[in-house]
């Protein structure tokens, strides 16, 4: 996986940040998957390991814990403490050690072999899943402290109570709790949620669906299924971010902010 390099400095973190990309937790990532991709307005304030694929809609806020090789939704959040995309070891081999599937690993194999590198590198047996991405919908809210096993899929709308550890796929709009996770109901009425799928509303921007009683779900749907037939809202349509852009910040700075014309003033 092509990886691309940028180097985030604080005074461009305060520029991004004027303009809706509050990244903190990139300062010192350093590098990126090529395939990465971030929308903007959001907030990655969680650590972001080095050479990530990273994925985030708008909207977000993640606030916290580690992530690694994940895919995230629009409007989901992610308290502090919580762990994503760990590297699994191959439990089926002889050994679980990765220098069995990664002999770099350390700079080892130069430093106690240093003559037969070549040989040992062109033996190596991939382990494909060491850290496959793990998916996590839109809207989803994940509580703090959790543990979410590399490569499981968490369904639009999902809560993650706090301290929970997941390990298998979560449906859409179910609540998870334990360890092991286990799904104890669903967030909203059964019957309300293949109308909340259709309606996809986080294509939208939740500025435009204000007219939605939120805290009325079925009131809320209504609203919105009306709004989308009509054609009075049309999806959001946010700026991308590739790791090409935040090697030259300050450049992609100058173009948020041609977007969004009203910076955050008062940003710290």
């Amino acid at each position: 996986m092509v990886q691309l390099p940028f180097d985030l400095k604080h005074s461009d973190l305060v520029a991004l940040e004027r303009v809706g990309l509050l990244l903190p937790g990139m300062r010192e990532t350093k590098k990126l998957a090529e395939t990465s991709r971030i929308e903007a307005p959001t907030t990655i304030i969680a650590t972001i390991v080095p050479g990530a694929e990273l994925r985030v809609g708008a909207f977000c806020s993640l606030s916290g814990g580690t992530l690694n090789n994940v895919h995230i939704g629009r409007y989901s959040n992610i308290a502090a403490g919580t762990i994503i995309g760990v590297h699994e070891h191959p439990t089926d081999w002889l050994t679980t050690s990765r220098a069995a599937y990664w002999p770099q690993v350390y700079g080892w194999d130069s430093l106690v072999a240093p003559d037969r590198m070549d040989e040992i590198r062109a033996g190596r047996r991939p382990f494909h899943k060491s850290c496959p991405i793990t998916e996590i919908g839109n809207d989803v809210w994940i509580g703090q402290g959790c543990f979410i096993k590399s490569g499981v899929k968490i369904g639009h709308g999902a809560v993650i109570g706090a301290r929970t550890t997941v390990t298998k796929d979560v449906p859409p709009y179910s609540v998870v709790l334990g360890t092991p996770g286990r799904v104890v109901r669903t967030r909203i009425p059964e019957n309300l949620i293949e109308r909340a799928l259709a309606t996809e509303w986080w294509r939208y921007s939740i500025y435009d669906l204000f007219a939605a009683p939120f805290d009325d779900v079925a009131r809320a749907l209504a609203v919105i299924e009306e709004r989308i037939a009509e054609g009075a809202v049309q999806p959001y349509e946010a700026p991308v971010v590739t790791p090409a852009d935040l090697a030259e910040p300050l450049a992609l700075a100058a173009r948020l902010a041609a977007r969004f014309p009203a910076p955050l003033a008062a940003a710290e």
